[in-house]
């Protein structure tokens, strides 16, 4: 039997095309444009096209509910997961499977842009509720989106 073993995922039933609308605000000084929603994809995964500030930096943290894939179109960032640090530069590509403390710094003079993909969806959820969130929000958000925030990114 094809694919005998493997698990489908049904996503709409429609196909769907973006130019440059769809979902944008500001979140934690990021400009992040929603591609893929939660809803858009039945919970599938979320994609979003998310431009970084010079200087912009994630805290330390770890996702315990999805798989992140980062993918780098301009500018450069270090990116820290587990023990290690790398830098990265356009094309670059980084996947961090849950349960692994990660973050990202914008390094040099140029803002950054990459796609952020989480699997499965959900996340959208969280970052619109940092958009407009306090610190304390924040912090109760991140735990009930299962995300544990570890502190600020090592030097």
């Amino acid at each position: 039997m094809f694919n005998g073993g493997m698990k489908t995922i049904s996503l709409l039933t429609d196909p769907y095309m973006l130019n440059d609308e769809g979902l944008r605000f500001q979140s934690l000084g990021a400009l992040v444009s929603v591609k893929s929603s939660t809803e858009q994809t039945s919970g599938a995964f979320n994609l979003f096209d998310v431009i970084c500030p010079i200087g912009f930096a994630t805290p330390l943290h770890i996702h315990y509910a999805e798989d992140v894939a980062v993918f780098v179109i301009e500018g450069a960032l270090t990116f820290f997961w587990g023990d290690e640090k790398k830098r990265a530069c356009n094309g670059s590509y980084f996947f961090q499977p849950h349960g692994t403390p990660h973050g990202f710094r914008v390094e040099g003079d140029a803002p950054v842009r990459i796609l952020y993909i989480t699997v499965p969806a959900g996340f959208d959820q969280f970052i619109l509720e940092c958009a407009t969130s306090t610190r304390a929000f924040r912090a109760t958000a991140a735990a009930r989106h299962k995300i544990e925030i570890l502190g600020p990114l090592p030097e």
